[in-house]
């Protein structure tokens, strides 16, 4: 299996959304089993 490394960047006004970001971007990937 390969492990992959996501990197995203967020602009300083945006960084209270960050917890909500990842949360969203680690529901995606579980779900679709990746």
């Amino acid at each position: 299996m390969r492990h992959y490394e996501v990197i995203f960047m967020v602009h300083p006004d945006q960084s209270e959304q960050v917890p909500a970001m990842v949360e969203r971007y680690t529901t995606l990937v579980t779900e679709a089993q990746g």
